[in-house]
């Protein structure tokens, strides 16, 4: 079979390197041909600047919740595969409220977490002490730690997966953009490219996130994504990275008003949500670096010695579908889309799940997530 990959951020680039690895134990796929395309470069879109916290951090949905610890257990193996890769992480998420509203959530939500079996835990300031040194945190705040979460390096995994999905004999082709889905009756049979080429697939997965539902379009799908061009739409983020911070981080942190994690280089990461709300694509470029600058005052109340800058703040555009669960599954004869938030967490459960379905075997864990559910 002619397997055809659009998109090759974190989704894309996992799928491609299952797709692409040789068969073994069985599993179908024998004579398989992948090809991906990629308008730039593997992880150079969202996957490449989100805040890329892998976790499955809410109780309210245990089938979704499920859902995301398996997903979890995927990437570990993924990792294992790679030998302890400096893109993955498995460093834990330390969580603090302050106010008495949001401490009452936050112990609920580690109580409903402990209920599904989830490692979840209400600890002592001198425990938060011992897993982040660096950080001040008030003497009256209620601390939560989450061992089995982390992060990834979205840019550097989605590269080294798509890199050993080429040694494995995939084509990756790179610097342009698919157009449209062609078609023949009803059936999808490749995509045109922006260079006029025409790529034939037997079966084409549209693993292109943000930009999904303008090439479904042109065979007449709608996608149900929130449009991150709309005023004040949730699907823009913004990403901010400093200079190196050596030490300054363990792991993922979440504070009342700061997010922050390592980046590469031992930089970090920061992003917060009431600074993310209402920066749709046209918010000006000052008010992106200001947001930078705020982002860093705030690390520094929570990390005192810090003395890094900003390198760099980015706007993330999600592919946040209307209802916030994945978008998964066939939606035309030759055609199958995998598009969701959460990415990042959900990519290589994912790509077993694909894997298994485009060979012959409905994934029942997949059944909640149709995209034609909408319809």
């Amino acid at each position: 079979m002619r397997i055809l990959v659009v998109g090759a951020g974190i989704i894309g680039a996992a799928l491609a390197d299952r797709l692409a690895r040789p068969v073994d134990g069985g599993r179908p796929g024998a004579g398989d041909t992948v090809t991906v395309v990629e308008e730039r470069w593997p992880g150079a879109g969202t996957s490449g600047t989100s805040y890329a916290w892998l976790n499955a951090n809410d109780p309210a949905d245990p089938v979704y919740h499920r859902f995301r610890t398996a997903a979890l257990r995927a990437w570990r193996d993924l990792a294992a595969g790679f030998g302890d890769p400096s893109w993955y992480r498995q460093a834990g998420n330390l969580v603090w409220a302050t106010a008495d509203e949001a401490k009452a959530r936050l112990s609920a939500r580690v109580d409903g977490l402990a209920g599904l079996g989830y490692a979840a835990h209400l600890i002592d300031r001198e425990e938060s002490r011992a897993l982040e040194p660096a950080l001040s945190a008030p003497r009256d705040a209620l601390f939560a730690h989450f061992p089995d979460e982390g992060h990834v390096h979205g840019g550097p995994a989605a590269q080294a997966l798509a890199l050993r999905a080429q040694q494995s004999g995939a084509d990756i082709v790179t610097g342009h953009r698919a157009v449209r889905l062609n078609l023949r009756g009803d059936r999808v049979t490749g995509v045109r490219l922006d260079d006029g080429r025409d790529l034939d697939a037997d079966l084409t997965i549209c693993a292109a996130g943000r930009h999904a539902p303008a090439l479904l379009a042109t065979a007449g799908i709608t996608l149900p994504l929130v449009d991150p061009a709309a005023p004040g739409s949730a699907a823009p983020c913004l990403v901010a990275t400093t200079t190196p911070a050596p030490g300054a981080l363990n792991g993922v942190v979440h504070a009342p008003e700061l997010s922050a994690r390592p980046a590469e280089n031992e930089a970090l990461v920061l992003e917060c949500d009431d600074i993310d709300a209402g920066v749709d694509e046209s918010v000006p470029a000052e008010q992106i670096r200001a947001a930078g600058d705020e982002l860093l005052a705030r690390a520094r109340t929570l990390l005192p010695a810090l003395t890094a800058r900003v390198a760099e703040v980015r706007r993330c555009v999600r592919p946040l579908p209307a209802d916030g669960y994945p978008l998964v599954g066939p939606q035309r004869p030759g055609l199958y889309t995998a598009v969701t938030h959460s990415g990042i967490t959900l990519g290589p459960r994912l790509a077993e799940l694909v894997d298994q379905e485009i060979h012959g075997r409905p994934a029942e864990a997949l059944a909640p997530y149709r995209p034609g559910r909408h319809g």
